[in-house]
């Protein structure tokens, strides 16, 4: 299969505005051209979302372009032909309903395993995506589904044992040590699982019946159960993938939270005993069992689903699953917390769960733990003591778990009058756990795009922009790209959790140590480890895009040990550079960061410095009116559909955030505290942008913003680059952040001001970074700190101008 390019998935994102700008008849035009040019494959895995947009036309545009889809779709899906007798099929069809969906998800699963191994992004996405839709469409209206769910969950069984096996000997074979190789396979493996995770996440919004939820949950669930017990029969070198699961639990557990409990218990089931955690098996199996039951208990319009799975960071181990459960316009959320680790010794794992509002807490208790639960009769509190891993056990405790969420759903009533909101869903966004994070994950087509503008192209490219903007995010998930070249990113960040993403600092900071002559082909052999550690294929004679995340670490470092030791600017600093200029002509060199100067060191005989091109890295793309834009997606992950927004509640807080990530997850942190505070009503009712205009009002005015401790990341960064100390050790981030400021204070409503002024009083800060005015602006713009419009100047995101304009700068 081919893949849906980042274009077509833009391109789609403008039909949606045009339609809803009412503009129809350039938006008929477009999408009649979108159908006719895409190739084959990429028309049938785009099929449902092209579908969807269509239903968005009326009457008779709709009719033609639907009969101009089913007849490109038909010509992809060839009718069985009769050649001297003999009846010839094609190869199956993805669009083929003549077969059943498990027998085109194995021709599927197939294509991948042989043309797209680890391919994650786009291939496994789209194909993923492309599953479910199907499903969707296909199951509800079949009546019994188990026996199909069956199948697909034993293809994506037998697909996972099958590339996981080939991935790992084939990295042995390139010649990566058995460790290594084992920490990329169960990488991998914690990337295939989060992605269908983030499939089904993604599909769950939409999910409006009790037939659909039961469709999308059994499909999710055989997928996970499938993947994961593949990997388990995965022979590892020797080493089974048993063996893996075993050790690294947090890989998997997580997502294996989305699963049901009959598909659990088989994968358990299959688990060597001895590799096996006895407790982790009864306890979550227990649970999702009763998660089950509860679920058939929704009929008609009525849905419960997942909606979080996720474990502690911190010790004893913890699962938090979060339901919810829909019954008409009401909704509700019911936590459900598992510890597997041995028994609890102390009262206080159970009062944090219960801190959290949890229906049920399910763990081991020691005499102790349990008299209190008793003595105190503690509601929701499932002992596991005196059960054993075995079926029949199992389903007694399930039982009594069943009771306590059954009790607690009845007992909450949430299904009466609107409920006052009383909980920051927001602030349930794990921004700060990447891990997690991963399972909300919104492909960003615009980076892509940027990206493939340069296929084939060679040099050095820098792309730069403001901190937290999802620089990384974004860069990992290239790395899976494919096309004719091989993208391998690394970090100079140390991330000691992602090890492999370290190699190449690593070798930087051993050579400088070592103290002696750069091999000259020291650069090329160290590209061709990363590649080989953090990709799944042979780069060979490829075209490399090798992206460095945080360069202006790598710059320092060198101008540090340069500065120390005139000796190892000679044997290392300078071959360093001039080994990645010689790179640059045959392969793409990319360095990520936030400023645009960090590059300039060494700047007598630095060979690197002046081929370096800056190009500005796109925040979430927004199209006003849109219904699924970058943005769109990202706002639905925050406020999940407890608070529903309508397009011009998305266009105001874009227009305060330019789709920066993390500045949007602060803020929505902010407007439902504000929602809170002025007991605002889960109705059902969308958000709009007049809410949005009131909230600003009261909570984004400059006095407002230095008592909030929603925004404490920029708020200290902007202190720091306003301080004395920035002006000398980082004068180009102090001029941004005075620029910033200043246009906070002389343009509090739209800061805006007209070029002239601009340059005017920019003058004089552009000074201090030794750049005139407009340059500074060219810099600051391509690094999104600042938009340069038709001869206006205003800040790149309208809150980071706010908080610039409301911090203190930083005593030194």
């Amino acid at each position: 299969m081919a893949s849906v390019s980042a274009q077509t998935r833009l391109t789609m994102t403008a039909i949606s505005g045009l339609i809803q700008a009412n503009l129809v008849s350039r938006a008929s035009v477009e999408m009649t051209k979108l159908i006719r040019d895409l190739g084959p494959q990429e028309l049938v895995l785009a099929s449902h979302d092209i579908r969807e947009l269509i239903h968005g036309f009326r009457n008779q545009r709709r009719r033609g372009l639907m009969e101009e889809l089913d007849g490109r779709l038909g010509n992809v899906t060839s009718a069985p032909k009769v050649i001297d007798g003999t009846t010839v099929r094609s190869p199956v069809s993805p669009a083929s309903t003549e077969h059943l969906l498990s027998t085109r998800v194995d021709a599927m699963l197939l294509d991948l395993a042989n043309n797209h191994i680890f391919k994650w992004f786009p291939h496994y996405r789209d194909v993923l995506r492309f599953i479910v839709d199907s499903a969707l469409n296909e199951f509800p209206e079949s009546g019994s589904i188990e026996a199909e769910l069956t199948s697909i969950s034993d293809h994506f069984a037998a697909h996972a044992k099958e590339i996981f096996g080939r991935g790992y000997a084939f990295q042995i074979w390139r010649g990566l040590a058995p460790t290594v190789a084992e920490l990329k396979s169960i990488s991998g493996l914690q990337a295939f699982l989060d992605m269908v995770v983030s499939v089904y996440l993604e599909r769950r919004q939409s999910v409006r019946s009790a037939a659909d939820a039961t469709a999308l949950w059994g499909l999710t669930s055989g997928m996970l159960s499938g993947i994961a017990a593949g990997y388990g029969a995965a022979d590892l070198g020797g080493v089974t993938g048993w063996q893996l699961l075993a050790k690294n639990p947090r890989s998997w557990v997580p997502p294996i939270g989305f699963c049901r409990g009959v598909e659990l218990m088989a994968f358990f089931e299959d688990f060597p005993a001895r590799h096996r955690s006895d407790e982790l098996f009864m306890t979550l199996v227990g649970t999702l069992l009763a998660i089950d039951r509860l679920a058939h208990k929704f009929y008609g319009d009525d849905v419960l689903l997942p909606r979080l799975s996720r474990m502690s960071v911190q010790l004893p181990a913890r699962l938090d699953i979060t339901l919810a459960a829909k019954r008409g316009s009401r909704r509700q959320d019911l936590l459900v917390t598992c510890f597997w680790q041995g028994k609890l010794q102390s009262n206080q794992p159970v009062t944090a769960a219960q801190a959290l509002r949890a229906a049920v807490v399910v763990a081991a208790l020691d005499d102790r733990t349990g008299n209190w639960v008793e003595q105190e009769e503690v509601p929701g509190v499932v002992n596991t003591v005196g059960h054993a891993a075995e079926s029949q056990q199992i389903h007694h405790l399930s039982e009594l778990i069943f009771a306590c969420l059954e009790a607690r759903e009845i007992q909450d009533d949430a299904y009466g009058a609107p409920s006052v909101i009383t909980h920051n869903f927001a602030g349930d966004f794990p921004l700060d756990d990447p891990d997690f994070r991963r399972q909300f994950l919104v492909q960003r087509h615009s980076v892509k795009l940027l990206l493939q503008e340069y296929d084939g192209s060679t040099g050095i490219h820098l792309w730069c922009s403001v901190r937290r903007s999802g620089k990384t995010t974004a860069a990992q998930e290239l790395a899976d790209s494919s096309g004719g070249s091989v993208v391998v990113t690394q970090t100079m960040d140390r991330v000691p959790r992602s090890p492999l993403q370290n190699i190449f600092a690593t070798r930087v900071r051993d050579a400088f140590k070592a103290a002696a002559d750069l091999p000259d082909d020291f650069f090329a052999k160290v590209v061709r480890e990363c590649a080989l550690a953090a990709t799944a294929v042979d780069s060979g004679d490829s075209r490399i895009v090798f992206i460095i995340d945080e360069y202006e670490s790598l710059f320092e470092l060198i101008d540090a040990y340069s500065r120390n030791d005139r000796a190892l600017r000679v044997m290392v600093a300078l071959p360093l550079l001039s080994q990645m200029v010689d790179f640059a002509t045959r392969n793409l060199l990319i360095f990520m960061g936030q400023r645009p100067d960090a590059y300039l060191v060494l700047s007598a005989q630095n060979q690197l410095s002046p081929l370096v091109r800056q190009l500005s890295f796109p925040l979430f793309e927004h199209v006003d009116g849109a219904a699924d834009t970058e943005f769109s997606q990202l706002l639905r992950y925050v406020l999940t559909e407890r608070l529903p927004f309508d397009a011009s509640f998305a266009a105001a807080v874009y227009e305060e955030t330019s789709g920066h990530p993390y500045l949007t997850v602060n803020l929505m942190v902010d407007f439902c505290d504000y929602l809170i505070g002025n007991r605002f009503r889960l109705n059902g009712a969308a958000l709009n942008g007049q809410q949005f205009a009131d909230f600003t009002r009261d909570r984004l005015a400059a006095a407002a913003l230095k008592r909030s401790p929603h925004y404490e990341f920029f708020q200290g960064q902007m202190a720091e680059y306003l301080s004395e100390q920035a002006r000398s050790d980082e004068p180009w981030l102090c001029a941004i952040a005075t620029i910033l400021r200043t246009l906070a204070t002389k343009h509090p409503k739209n800061f805006t001001c007209a070029f002239s002024s601009y340059e005017q009083w920019g003058a004089p800060i552009g000074a201090v970074a030794r750049m005139t005015a407009a340059r500074l602006l060219t810099t600051g713009a391509q690094a999104n700190f600042f938009r340069d419009n038709g001869g206006q100047v205003s800040a790149g995101v309208r809150l980071l101008g706010r908080l610039a304009g409301a911090a203190a700068p930083k005593l030194n």
